[in-house]
């Protein structure tokens, strides 16, 4: 074998591998483009005017309670283990197509929930943990739907 056709071989080594490299890249941004698809068309079916309503109701109502029995804020875990799973069935529900693990699905709707109960002012946290609470909109609604008189269980 000759110099040359050794570089020649090497040559061809390294474009084959920068062709794997690309194809993988490639694969990772169609399912990183498919992923947002999916949370994004899930959320905007979900989290509705109205289901948004709902939903800062209730989460409102299991911060308050969390707060009344244990004297510190909740958790995102703790504030939602408050609600109605019927309410939070979108999170537990991963598509056949989704291209990563489930908890991401879960991860990734809880982040779109927050997001727009934030935004209408039902709740207010920052990234400090345990610094969830009722938004302005959120304690308004408690003022007129006190501990024991919770509404926000009909839907």
């Amino acid at each position: 074998m000759t110099v040359t056709e050794t570089e020649a071989e090497a040559a061809e080594q390294d474009t084959s591998t920068a062709d794997a490299v690309a194809a993988a890249a490639a694969a990772r941004a169609a399912s990183k483009a498919r992923a947002t698809q999916l949370v994004r068309g899930a959320a905007g079916r979900w989290l509705t005017g109205d289901r948004v309503t709902v939903l800062g109701q209730h989460v409102v109502s299991s911060i308050d309670r969390y707060q009344q029995l244990h004297g510190k804020r909740p958790t995102w875990a703790d504030a939602l283990a408050g609600v109605d799973p019927a309410l939070l069935t979108p999170i537990q529900d991963v598509p056949d197509q989704w291209p990563y693990r489930p908890a991401l699905w879960r991860i990734e709707l809880r982040q779109h929930l927050m997001i727009e109960l934030r935004r209408t002012r039902w709740i207010a946290y920052t990234p400090t943990p345990r610094s969830l609470q009722p938004g302005d909109q959120g304690r308004g609604w408690l003022r007129t739907h006190p501990a024991g008189t919770d509404s926000s269980t009909t839907t």
